[in-house]
């Protein structure tokens, strides 16, 4: 009689050693992470900000460091999209944050900043370090307001608001049909990531150890690149490469055709812009609520648009521009916060041969703007945070 197999103890075994390979990957994840956090810290200590290539990755590893440490001098920290990252500026030193920084050197001056950031994603960086500034900068880029509100989505990169710890809950969509409920996780969802998922390297850092090996946020981003190019190859399609820091002038007219179509649709409202039902304002609301909460002194600037560009091209209606920042700026003083409006005179603030787009400034006019908001703060008697 044939002798029976030891199904129970094969399991033990098969789990067993399951276990010890996973506690041996999870170990490898965990240095791997840990080298690329250490990379974007030395960096990002030198230059004020992340480096540029996918900083959507390497925020969260920046923003990780600076919880845990303890700043002898007063921290300002500047929040917002693109525009106060520096996407377009070689030098992050030629950034607001890098000319603040000179003119405040006896603060510490943080560039929070996040390419493609709607205000969803830029409250979350902002909650996860408001304990560890003293002073908050906040610039309204006009392009993303149109789209907070447009996109049934709530936001475009969820997964840093995850490993953030900081989800919008869903109950704040209550008011607004507009919004996809299902794009932002559930509360079960998120006191499982929050409470187990998010200690664990293999899932909190998976776009990290995706990118350090593929060059994608994840494995399906990077098959579904590599199928485009093989379609577009077939097609004859090739894709336009733009260079960042060039002046708008200077670029090939189907690159700067490229640019006025993209700005034109993301200055867009897809139905009008109504203040009683705007997720946009709602989350400025919320910011609001946490400034005051934890008691932080604020100012909320309007990133500078390149008026003759825009004039030119018809890229947007600027009488529907005043009522949609007017409505901003009525709740932000209404509570008591600075507001600048940069876009107010009928010429430029800054000379159009500095712009690479409608909003983005190369390295020379980001200069000028940075000089500029610094006369405006010290005219409100608050860049001395001390």
């Amino acid at each position: 009689m044939a002798r029976k197999l030891p199904i129970k103890r094969l399991i033990i075994f098969m789990v067993i050693l399951a276990g010890i390979g996973l506690a041996f990957v999870t170990r490898w994840a965990d240095t791997v992470v840990e080298k690329m956090r250490e990379d974007v810290v030395i960096h990002a200590e030198k230059e004020l900000r992340v480096p540029q290539y996918d900083s959507i990755v390497l925020t969260p590893l920046w923003i990780e460091y600076l919880q845990e440490q303890n700043f002898d001098e007063p921290v300002v920290g500047m929040f917002g999209a693109s525009t106060v990252y520096g996407t377009t500026v070689k030098d992050a030193w030629n950034t607001p944050a890098g000319i603040l920084q000179v003119h405040l050197n006896d603060q510490r001056v943080l560039n929070l900043g996040l390419s493609g950031a709607r205000l969803p994603e830029t409250y979350s960086i902002l909650s996860s370090v408001i304990d560890k500034v003293d002073y908050v900068l906040y610039e309204l880029n006009y392009g993303i307001i149109p789209i907070t509100d447009n996109n049934p989505e709530v936001s475009v990169y969820p997964t840093l608001m995850s490993k953030l710890d900081q989800n919008i809950p869903r109950q704040w969509l209550n008011d607004f049909t507009q919004k996809d409920k299902e794009s932002v996780p559930s509360s079960v969802h998120n006191a499982v990531t929050t409470g187990i998922l998010n200690h664990w390297t293999l899932y909190h850092d998976r776009d990290v150890i995706n990118y350090r090996f593929f060059k994608t946020r994840t494995t399906t981003e990077k098959i579904r690149r590599e199928i485009k190019k093989v379609r577009d190859a077939k097609q004859g399609i090739v894709s336009t490469y733009i260079p960042p820091y060039r002046p708008f002038d200077k670029l090939k007219p189907e690159q700067q055709e490229e640019i006025i179509e993209h700005y034109t649709s993301l200055y867009t409202w897809e139905q009008p812009f109504d203040k009683d039902n705007s997720f946009g304002l709602f989350m400025i609301e919320k910011t609001l609520d946490l400034l005051d909460e934890h008691k932080k002194k604020a100012v909320f600037y309007t990133a500078p648009l390149d008026k003759q560009m825009i004039n030119e091209n018809n890229m947007l209606d600027w009488n529907e521009y005043y009522t949609v920042m007017g409505a901003y700026q009525e709740l932000i003083e209404s509570r008591n916060y600075s507001f600048i409006e940069f876009n107010t005179d009928d010429t430029n603030l800054i000379p159009h041969e500095y712009y690479h787009d409608a909003s983005h400034l190369i390295d020379d006019g980001s200069i000028i703007f940075g000089e500029i908001l610094y006369e405006r703060l010290s005219a409100l008697g608050i860049t001395n945070t001390k």
